[in-house]
């Protein structure tokens, strides 16, 4: 077995959080996806909508213990199918997390990622992973396209 980004964080896995949230809202789509250090801990944060309601469901990333469970009722515009289609999020193949992480660090001068978010830009399904050095002083963003790998965009964070 090998040990993944997930592991070495000490983490459930991206796709076991993913399950958790479709057991849940099995007719949703998901919109946004985000893990981050926040307090003691990693959290999940995955929101999503089935057309009619929003969902967003935090979880405690080491437990998969559910942290928050929100329902909203989406607004009229938002329920529309053509604006809900374009804000999907694309989970076919997407690499391995600990793909991502590599790719993010090698471009970056910087090598401690501290939070990554999921979302849609257009047509693609991209990772934005915030990285750091040890002490913090130094942030770059970094766009990687999810299912390829290609850097979209890095820009220092000040």
């Amino acid at each position: 077995m090998t040990n993944t980004f997930e592991m070495k964080l000490g983490i459930i896995s991206i796709n076991d959080a993913i399950k958790k949230y479709f057991e849940y809202y099995p007719d949703d789509i998901l919109t946004k996806f985000r893990l981050a250090h926040k307090g003691p801990f990693y959290k999940y944060s995955i929101m999503g909508n089935d057309g009619k309601k929003r969902h967003l469901l935090k979880l405690n990333a080491q437990t998969g213990d559910i942290i928050k469970n929100t329902v909203k009722v989406l607004k009229p515009k938002h329920r529309n199918p053509v604006r809900r289609k374009a804000r999907k999020l694309n989970l076919k193949k997407m690499l391995p997390f600990s793909e991502i992480n590599a790719i993010a660090s090698n471009v970056s001068s910087v090598s401690t990622p501290i939070q990554w978010k999921l979302g849609r830009k257009r047509e693609r399904t991209l990772w934005k992973v915030k990285i750091t050095d040890e002490r913090g002083a130094n942030m770059h963003e970094v766009k990687l396209d999810a299912q390829d790998g290609s850097l979209l965009q890095m820009k220092l964070k000040i």
